[in-house]
């Protein structure tokens, strides 16, 4: 027996919801103040009016994109092609079999099949008597019964309880990453007004992503760690990486122009495609390391908050095991410059033979400090994420 997750009807009703809201995008989007604007002569008055409307309009403008990126995600769910099935009958008896010997008590297992090709399990489960059973020895035991690696997935409780519950189990990425930090403060100021965050998202994606807020301290803080948490809500809530960019770039418009400025910096990885996505709007360059070999990507866009659709730049890589990605903040490029210059870099990084991300990202900043020759005029920050092929 075969299903899909979404039914006909359900699909459709999905469909509907999304022309709702690109309709009402578009109402939106047909206001217009610029050609009043341009008539001359206008009283101070009446030009205040229209100034007034046109920061209305900007508004309008970005809540009409928000509504446009609510639809494209209606249509995006409408159109998943997952496909759930129930596995066999004899695998179903002695998968149950095997699991109350074990103390664990099955209902429905549904096998599904994700767009990419990996699979997952859906599991109703609980203990048959009060004893701690975690969901990772859950994952060992369906591992060896299904005959696939499995994990639990992210949003999976940690253990059985005694009530029924549904688990969700998915195939174990066939690659995986380890991070490491450097970072130093502006010598003036207290905090540092570069932030970053590192997370699990979606289906086996790991997302690695650095904001450089304008200035420094506490209000550059403000701004980066506005656009960091907000990129991390949306790309956690399904959004793709330019729907949140455009979203946030709306959210940062609306507090006045030029007041709130990110760059954001974006690196996404397929730890089942091995592929890395990386998205940069007025970020400093990044680099990828492959043994000695180092790559510079970089972009010349400007950041986030400045105009109403920000040009993004985006490039993709294949992975290979032992490569290593390099972010940076605009601090450690600037200190560069103070020695040897930024065109040296990717030579130096090539240099360094350290396997671990945390001494890679901290021989990267102890380097860029002595070109400073200790001084800190910008923060400065230093991400190094490794990729490896997991043990199979």
């Amino acid at each position: 027996m075969e299903t899909t997750i979404l039914q006909d009807y359900e699909r459709q009703r999905f469909l509907e919801y999304a022309d709702s809201f690109r309709e009402l995008a578009d109402s939106f989007q047909n206001f217009n103040v610029e050609e009043r604007l341009e008539e001359q002569p206008v009283e101070a008055e009446e030009r205040q009016l229209i100034l007034w409307e046109r920061q209305l309009m900007e508004q309008r403008f970005v809540f009409a994109g928000q509504l446009q990126e609510m639809s494209r995600m209606l249509f995006n769910i409408a159109s998943n092609k997952r496909k759930v099935e129930k596995i066999s009958e004899k695998k179903y008896r002695q998968l149950t079999r095997e699991m109350k010997s074990e103390g664990i008590l099955v209902g429905d297992l549904f096998y599904i099949r994700a767009q990419d090709g990996h699979r997952e399990y859906s599991v109703q489960m609980k203990t048959a008597k009060p004893v701690s059973i975690s969901s990772d020895d859950v994952a060992g035991l369906l591992a060896v019964l299904l005959d696939v690696r499995l994990v639990p997935h992210r949003n999976c409780g940690f253990f059985l309880s005694q009530e029924w519950n549904t688990y969700l189990f998915q195939e174990e990425p066939s690659y995986h990453v380890l991070t490491g930090t450097a970072k130093a403060i502006k010598q003036t100021e207290t905090v540092s007004g570069d932030c970053f965050e590192i997370f699990d998202y979606g289906e086996g994606n790991v997302a690695v992503l650095l904001s450089d807020g304008m200035g420094a301290g506490e209000s550059a803080l403000k701004s980066s760690s506005m656009a960091v948490d907000l990129m991390q809500r949306f790309l956690e809530a399904g959004f793709s990486v330019d729907a949140a960019m455009r979203l946030i770039n709306g959210v940062l418009l609306t507090g006045g122009a030029g007041r709130n400025t990110s760059t954001i910096d974006c690196c996404n990885i397929d730890l089942y495609q091995g592929t890395c996505h990386f998205y940069k709007v007025g970020a400093a360059p990044s680099y990828l390391k492959r043994d000695n070999l180092v790559e510079q990507i970089s972009s010349r866009n400007l950041p986030l908050g400045l105009v109403e659709e920000p040009e993004r730049e985006s490039v993709i890589r294949y992975l290979e095991d032992g490569d290593y990605i390099i972010l940076l903040s605009d601090g450690v490029v600037d200190a560069m410059n103070q020695g040897v210059g930024e065109a040296a870099l990717p030579e130096i990084i090539s240099r360094f033979q350290t396997r671990n991300p945390s001494e890679l990202a901290n021989d990267i900043l102890g380097y860029v400090l002595r070109q400073s020759r200790g001084e800190v005029r910008d923060d400065m920050t230093v991400i190094v994420t490794g990729f490896w092929e997991s043990a199979r």
